[in-house]
């Protein structure tokens, strides 16, 4: 992963919880960097491991970690240089969604060695939308939906995303269902 990624990760431990907790968890984590290149790539097993020791330090489940950071991640995306990208891929949850394997398209431009997933809005009657997520990277669904939530609420509306059907074998991609609860 890009550097980026474990930039907010960092960001995140140290804003909520002190730069304190953050090098003992990159030290329970056996990462030996503590500042990131943004624009470098870094083995994934890095951002597993500190996602790991970080659930362990913090003594939270890690699909309720992965969850926060993918909030933190939108309002991290939004600060940044990148935040024109996230203005302009739409006015609603669907359009946005809609917009992100495109978004990638446009990252990939910066970022190189970019293996983004693959988003794409199956339906979406402005008050469900089924969406397809399809990743090489395991066990990010909770990422995700927590960037879908992160999305939302800068879009000022109110969302639950509900896994609906989990990748395995024979299914290459998870299933989720986001509800739009208000607007």
């Amino acid at each position: 992963m890009y550097g980026m990624v474990n930039r907010a990760l960092k960001g995140l431990i140290s804003e909520r919880f002190g730069e304190a907790t953050w090098q003992e968890i990159r030290a329970k984590a056996g990462v030996e960097v503590d500042e990131f290149t943004s624009m470098s790539t870094y083995d994934d097993a890095i951002t597993y491991d500190l996602a790991g020791a970080a659930s362990e330090v913090l003594d939270t489940p890690i699909e309720d970690l992965l969850r926060v950071f993918g909030h933190y991640w939108i309002e991290f995306a939004g600060k940044s240089s990148y935040a024109i990208l996230l203005e302009q891929a739409g006015k609603t949850v669907g359009e946005v969604l809609g917009a992100l394997d495109e978004m990638h398209t446009r990252l990939a431009l910066s970022f190189t060695e970019l293996r983004p997933p693959s988003f794409r809005v199956l339906s979406d009657d402005g008050e469900t939308i089924m969406l397809h997520y399809e990743s090489f990277r395991p066990a990010l669904v909770p990422f995700v939906c927590g960037l879908i939530e992160g999305v939302a609420k800068r879009l000022n509306v109110q969302v639950t995303v509900t896994l609906v059907e989990a990748k395995s074998e024979d299914n290459p991609a998870d299933l989720l269902r986001i509800q739009v609860l208000s607007t």
